[in-house]
């Protein structure tokens, strides 16, 4: 059996990652009365990553409906580990497969703010 520390290491990293997003959620909702996008960061597997993209409002709470899901910019995804679900303009949606997946929904089953 391969050694899951990898898989599980990369999902607590995207967990993290989406939970600073959903702390910029409330400001990217009062900038979507100008434009309906929002700016979040980077939530690839890289803990070093600093980059950010522009995503549609419906897009990022369509991606946020399923805890497996995670937006990256190109170049950003970590093959084995998750599948591109849908590319978009400079970025893409991943979904976490495996033991990465079990992991990031447990993450989500734990955070109160998916209540």
């Amino acid at each position: 059996m391969p050694d899951m520390e990898p898989e599980t290491r990369a999902a607590r990293n995207q967990a993290m990652f989406r939970a600073v997003n959903e702390k910029m959620r409330e400001l990217n909702e009062v900038l979507t009365s100008v434009s309906d996008v929002y700016a979040i960061a980077c939530e690839c597997a890289d803990t070093g990553c600093v980059e950010t993209l522009n995503i549609r409002e419906a897009v990022y709470l369509a991606v946020r409906s399923s805890p497996r899901q995670f937006v990256v910019l190109d170049g950003h995804v970590v093959p084995g580990v998750e599948q591109v679900v849908a590319e978009n303009d400079g970025y893409v949606v991943v979904e976490k497969v495996g033991a990465a997946g079990e992991v990031a929904a447990q993450l989500v089953d734990r955070d109160p703010q998916w209540d």
